[in-house]
């Protein structure tokens, strides 16, 4: 991604986070931080190179995708790695984007997709919750305050391995169901730029949402008005978060694996009950009535009865 002209902040580092600050400062105010000390116990940095990967689950069947979530093959991880992964940098060789492995958890009832709630559940001893993540009152997926729940062993929506070759990247979107998320460098290195929701009408035209790399004035005529809020790199070792509505575009410019998974937190209901009102793309309620009612990780939830348990569940977080 090309320099803008005046420089654009980066994202606000910090060691470490109490879970109440990340819900007051950071998830309440809708801003982005990378947390550096958020994988200080992991084993995933030393087990989770190509090389181990391949040994562990170099068979295994996974998800490869264009640069903007479009399912192209199903291969298996060790022919993505031999063929995308090391690849040398020739001087003036033309940017092709590189396909993208996304091995996510089931996000649907399809099982003709090589899902990974398999594979974490192998991989479940070499990462932990971070310390900052909180552990209940979920509304995405559903958990209650009394309730406990861990993205290394629960159900979380598009809890997935991001496996990428130098050059693949991400095209500029916002994350669906009015979802958090957050993203673990684990391997590599990727540069990104964000956009504050307040800039989507630069941005989106109906259906389609800005190459901001190589915009169509025709579509995005406006575009050059657009200020992105932060323009940064995140390295090994960093989690970064994605607050809801934010507008982000990744590019991998070294060989790189992460690890990431969307919530909804219940501090968070009154956007959520905004954004079901406003009413979601047919394809995003169809994953959320899979999340609420089919996922491996649903909770029993009756559909007549449904907002009355979020609002509940609001209730029980404020007394």
């Amino acid at each position: 991604m090309s320099e803008p002209a005046i420089a654009t902040p980066r994202v606000p580092r910090v060691s470490a986070l109490t879970q109440e600050l990340f819900v007051s400062e950071y998830m309440g105010k809708n801003q982005p931080v990378i947390v550096t000390g958020g994988m200080r116990n992991w084993k995933a940095p030393q087990r989770w190179t190509p090389e181990q990967l391949t040994k562990r689950l170099g068979n295994e069947r996974v998800q490869v995708y264009g640069d903007l979530f479009r399912l192209m093959d199903i291969k298996t991880l060790s022919e993505y790695f031999e063929r995308f992964f090391n690849r040398p940098v020739r001087e003036g060789e033309p940017r092709a984007s590189t396909p993208y492995v996304r091995w996510y958890c089931h996000l649907a009832a399809d099982e003709r997709v090589p899902w990974a709630d398999d594979i974490f559940a192998q991989l479940t001893e070499d990462w932990a919750r971070p310390d900052f993540f909180p552990s209940d009152s979920f509304v995405l997926p559903f958990c209650a305050p009394t309730d406990g729940i861990d993205p290394t062993r629960d159900w979380f929506p598009a809890k997935g391995l991001f496996i990428s070759g130098r050059g693949a990247r991400t095209r500029t979107h916002a994350d669906p169901w009015s979802s958090d998320a957050l993203l673990c460098q684990i391997y590599g290195r990727k540069e990104f730029v964000m956009y504050h929701p307040s800039q989507s009408a630069y941005l989106v035209n109906g259906d389609k949402v800005v190459d901001v790399e190589t915009p169509d004035p025709k579509l995005f005529p406006n575009f050059s008005q657009a200020r992105a809020s932060v323009r940064d790199a995140l390295e090994p070792g960093e989690i970064l978060f994605v607050p809801a509505g934010w507008y982000h575009h990744f590019n991998s410019v070294s060989d790189s694996i992460s690890l990431t998974w969307n919530f909804v937190h219940a501090s968070r209901l009154a956007d959520f009950l905004a954004y079901l009102a406003a009413g979601p793309a047919e394809a995003e309620l169809k994953q959320l009535a899979y999340a609420y009612f089919e996922s491996p990780g649903h909770h029993k939830l009756e559909g007549s009865s449904f907002i009355s348990t979020l609002m509940s569940l609001r209730a029980a977080r404020l007394r």
